[in-house]
């Protein structure tokens, strides 16, 4: 009897007798069998980051990538030419796995705000593994977004009777900040999508299905439990954590896209006039799983005394809500919801 042949797929056995000739064949299937069911070495993983337009408030991206614990890539993306339009652009970063197949990929990326801003503005942190089985054709894609409602604005130097801009909340890692709330950074490998040249615009759109008819949105409660804002529902306005007063408002819709929709908020106060400042958000919109078909957005936080404006004029008094959604593609829905401001201020 021959000896007996081990075949690992981590470690491939070599041969060099002429003797196990007759059995290379047997054992290169199996290595192929295990290639298959594993991956190949070097399988490759793209890391994709973009981000909501930020206007002029980033003054670059500090990008770490980490395997297995090592330091891969640590570099700072300054804006093209000096100039901060249209930034921060989409980067990407190719990784090729090497070594210990099952060691995390982690993404640190910080968001820099320029010496008025010493601490990142946003801290954006994304774990996974490269995939486990390896798809012929197919590379994967770790979509990192930055999201102008995770930005974290410094403390006025001086205080001020004008409130300075709604900070997302400041997450203790490994949590960070997705959709506006503390979430888990992890993505699972098996939900990686597949990379594509044009990744930055083709983001997967659950909300807007091919023949999905005409676009729609309904006014809902912008925290949970997100259900549609009946006529004459009362909001409680409260302070924000850095001055400001604001209501919670949420976003039903359907047939407008997920990513790069714009949705604005604009009040008036029926009888006397007096209108809000308006609010335009660029958020990611999340699938609905409480109304199949749809996506919601939540947790809008629609501030009432923008620019100075006393609110004090709309507590106890009905206020007219319009929200319109428009997406890349120019397609849009509107709804106004008719609402009471309770009369006291409600402090979390």
């Amino acid at each position: 009897m021959g000896l007996p042949m081990r075949i690992d797929c981590a470690r491939r056995p070599l041969f060099s007798r002429p003797a196990y000739a007759s059995r290379l064949v047997a054992a290169g299937a199996m290595i192929l069998a295990c290639a298959c069911s594993r991956r190949g070495e070097g399988a490759p993983l793209v890391i994709g980051i973009q981000s909501d337009e930020m206007g002029q408030i980033v003054s670059g991206v500090h990008v770490i990538i980490k395997v297995g614990g090592k330091t891969t890539t640590d570099e700072t993306i300054l804006p093209p030419h000096g100039s901060r339009v249209g930034f921060p652009q989409p980067w990407e970063k190719k990784l090729l796995e090497e070594g210990d197949p099952d060691a995390p990929v982690d993404v640190q990326v910080f968001a820099l705000g320029g010496s008025a801003a010493p601490a990142p503005l946003i801290t954006r942190l994304a774990s996974t593994h490269f995939p486990a089985t390896a798809t012929p054709g197919k590379v994967p894609l770790l979509r990192v977004q930055l999201e102008s409602r995770c930005v974290v604005y410094p403390p006025p130097a001086h205080p001020s009777k004008i409130p300075g801009p709604l900070s997302g909340p400041v997450c203790e890692a490994p949590s960070t900040c997705i959709r506006g709330t503390c979430q888990s950074d992890v993505v699972s490998a098996a939900d990686l999508e597949a990379y594509a040249p044009d990744w930055p615009t083709s983001a997967p759109d659950l909300c807007k299905p091919r023949d999905g008819g005409a676009p729609s949105i309904e006014a809902v409660s912008g925290q949970a439990p997100f259900a549609p804002i009946a006529d004459g529902q009362v909001l409680q306005a409260e302070p924000g954590s850095q001055g400001g007063h604001h209501i919670w408002l949420g976003v039903r819709m359907k047939n407008l896209r997920q990513a790069g929709s714009i949705t604005k908020i604009t009040g008036v106060q029926p009888g006397t006039g007096t209108t809000v400042v308006p609010s335009a958000f660029a958020f990611t919109y999340d699938p609905d799983p409480a109304a199949p078909g749809s996506c919601q957005l939540s947790g809008l936080r629609y501030q009432l005394d923008t620019g100075g404006i006393d609110y004090v004029q709309f507590l106890g008094k009905p206020l007219d809500v319009t929200l319109t959604v428009t997406d890349r593609a120019g397609a849009t829905a509107s709804t106004i919801a008719h609402v009471q401001i309770a009369p006291t201020l409600h402090t979390p």
